[in-house]
């Protein structure tokens, strides 16, 4: 949750020893001590501690045998996951000693050969072998073709179950080729670790309120999906949701101020802010995000790993990384001008195409393509959206209260990507199943797509029945649509309704 504790450390020079990996492997804290290594780790001792219990539960159902790589952003709780299998298995009655764990950062590739082959004789002869390497894609030299190498050439290694965590998709081509047919019986091999979405966001939140969604709508309506939000879906959705109706908005914004990153929801729940009941619109409208709300040190430490990680070859200067990021969260609601950010930030259109890149490939931003014929338009412009809105207001600098607008817009996406993602996780990162459209006099809808049915979805975060002036560009469309707002709720025509955004992320699961 807070990043991981590590077992193999960081070296800089000199390079570890093959009897330097051995030693470190040796001291495991679960082979030496199996029944109270969860007391003493780092990452399981801080998960006890935050005031909710939440798990992703992205590494359940492991396949014996099975080659799985776990990807998401740095800070997003990768280690914990890791940490709470561990112990799942090791309570399960798992032999310790076959459990191996490897922090990759500042390894090469030499350095996790040499690891594998010192764990051959610190472990058990017999039986399959569970292998954790944290952070793979932090080794810079061609980690997919050691694993690949090891898979085919390491009898042993390659009949045992491996799990690979990493922050970056830049080496994403490469690792799927390398690791095409070495991932054994394993049918759901790729896995996605985001930021909380919003349905989990409300059901973690602990203020005890029996008025707020600490207690929340019941589980058994929804997740539904979006080509059957029809007009009697949502009808039934209201009726079922009604005691929670006059919470969606206020839960919705709160959850706009804060994200999803379980440190950023630790540090409101325990933090000076007015109580969930006080949270009003008024309120959220003029918080000022740059101050105490969003815990600082998150997003000092995110925009560290924007700089040293993402844009580590860039040479740029901290100040630029700032400039660039907050110019960036600027347009989220926007087709992205490449040459307007660099005018704006001193710098190149082919510069700013890197980086957006970069941030992209480190799960920062996702990119919502122009669609023709349902596809991607690969080269119109996109628009680019990060994927918590924590990523929006990194800067330490004195910032402009919330637009909730365009966070709106885009959290409503990135809940739409992630009720694709539900039945395909390694497809997160084609991009291709929410795309925005342009009519042909100009007009933009904010999200269509291939798995969407007949249905289109437009973001208009206003108040009583102002979305009905944004109405004729859908009602032009080939699309039946819902209008995203921020209270209006109408089901009178089927053909084209207005829903709070918040109750309608909560019924997709977003």
């Amino acid at each position: 949750m807070w990043g991981a504790s590590t077992i193999v450390p960081c070296w800089s020079n000199p390079l570890p020893t093959t009897r330097e990996l051995r030693d470190t492997l040796a001291r495991t804290a679960w082979w030496a001590e199996p029944r109270t290594w969860v007391l003493r780790d780092l990452d399981l001792r801080r998960a006890r501690e935050a005031p909710f219990e939440y798990s992703a539960d992205v590494l359940g159902n492991l396949i014996p045998g099975g080659l799985y790589l776990l990807r998401g952003p740095r800070r997003v709780g990768k280690s914990v996951e890791v940490k709470k299998k561990i112990r799942q298995l090791i309570e399960g009655g798992e032999d310790p000693r076959r459990i191996i764990h490897i922090a990759a950062d500042g390894l090469t590739a030499a350095d996790l050969r040499r690891a594998v082959d010192a764990a051959a004789g610190l472990t058990p002869r017999d039986g399959r072998r569970f292998w954790f390497i944290d952070e793979i894609t932090a080794i810079p030299d061609g980690w997919p073709a050691a694993v690949k190498w090891f898979r085919d050439n390491d009898l042993r290694f390659g009949l045992d179950t491996v799990v690979l965590t990493g922050s970056s998709a830049a080496n994403l081509a490469e690792a799927v080729k390398a690791l095409a047919g070495r991932r054994g019986d394993a049918l759901d091999s790729d896995r996605i670790l985001l930021p909380m979405s919003f349905r989990n966001f409300a059901k973690v939140r602990s203020s005890g309120d029996p008025d707020d969604l600490a207690n929340p709508p019941p589980d058994d309506f929804g997740p539904v999906a979006v080509a059957d939000l029809a007009q009697n879906t949502l009808a039934d959705a209201v009726r079922a949701l009604a005691p929670w109706m006059h919470r969606f908005v206020d839960e919705w914004e709160l959850y706009l101020t804060v994200g999803g990153f379980p440190r950023a929801v630790a540090a409101y729940e325990t933090g000076d802010w007015p109580a969930p009941g006080a949270f009003s619109p008024a309120f959220s409208r003029d918080f000022d995000v740059g101050g105490t709300g969003i815990d600082r040190a998150l997003r000092r430490s995110l925009l560290d790993v924007i700089h040293g990680e993402a844009f580590g070859q860039a040479r740029w200067s901290r100040t630029q990384t700032d400039a660039f990021v907050q110019r960036v969260a600027r347009g989220i609601a926007s087709p992205t001008n490449c040459h307007d950010i660099a005018t704006d930030t001193g710098t190149s259109g082919n510069t700013v195409r890197r980086r957006i890149d970069s941030l992209r490939e480190s799960f920062v931003v996702w990119p919502c393509h122009l669609e023709r014929k349902l596809r991607p338009a690969l080269r119109s412009q996109e628009k680019t959206y990060f994927t918590d809105p924590v990523y929006a207001r990194l800067s330490p600098r004195s910032q402009p209260s919330a637009d909730f607008g365009p966070l709106s817009e885009q959290q409503l996406g990135m809940a739409l990507v992630r009720s694709f993602t539900r039945s395909d996780p390694g497809g997160y990162v084609d991009f291709d199943a929410v795309l925005y459209h342009r009519t042909k006099t100009g007009k933009e809808i904010d999200f269509v797509g291939p798995g969407f049915g007949d249905l289109a979805i437009e973001s208009k975060y206003v108040d009583g029945d102002r979305w009905k002036r944004a109405a004729r560009t859908m009602r032009a469309s080939r699309w039946r649509g819902i209008m995203a707002t921020r209270s209006a709720l109408d089901l009178s025509d089927p053909e084209f309704m207005a829903v709070p955004t918040g109750l309608l992320v909560w019924l997709i699961g977003g």
